[in-house]
């Protein structure tokens, strides 16, 4: 009983203070911005009850799902999506550039999950043909991907650096 006459006073008192605000403001354009300003207000006063600290409560509403865990495959899917999201969108810029210079290269790119969700890379290699001129080639891919790209040139039975 005593939550409902707290919110009767509140609404009441914001009111009060909206109809107060309203007669003092000055005529024209200031006064109807400031009645839309009031409404919100009183809206928001109207709707006090369904606040409190951590937000708005809607446990009343949907009690079995406030305290649902979280489901650990849903998590592990959308971490693996991100990371496949993230392998992609490196391996589009590494092309890109390749592209831009005509070069014929093959991404290779080791990535690890950790258990908070951060995605690391742990090695990005680019595999070019023999004969390739790689100058410049690995400013050009920190600057397109952001990341650090070892060039490897040979084929890929040769392990030459």
């Amino acid at each position: 009983m005593e939550m409902l006459r707290t919110w009767t006073l509140s609404v009441a008192m914001a009111a009060l203070a909206g109809g107060l605000v309203w007669l003092l403001a000055p005529k024209g354009s200031v006064q109807k911005a400031l009645r839309t300003l009031i409404g919100v207000f009183l809206l928001c006063a109207f709707l006090s009850p369904f606040f409190q600290r951590g937000g708005i409560r809607l446990d009343w509403i949907l009690p079995d799902i406030q305290d649902a865990p979280a489901i650990p495959e849903l998590e592990d899917t959308v971490k693996r999506q991100l990371k496949t999201a993230v392998e992609e969108e490196i391996a589009g810029r590494v092309q890109a550039v390749l592209d831009e210079r005509g070069l014929a290269g093959k991404m290779s790119l080791d990535t690890s999950i950790w258990p908070d969700g951060s995605i690391e890379i742990v090695t990005a290699q680019v595999l070019v043909p023999p004969g390739t001129d790689t100058r410049g080639l690995a400013a050009a891919l920190k600057a397109q991907a952001g990341l650090d790209v070892e060039i490897i040139v040979g084929d890929q039975n040769d392990g030459q650096r």
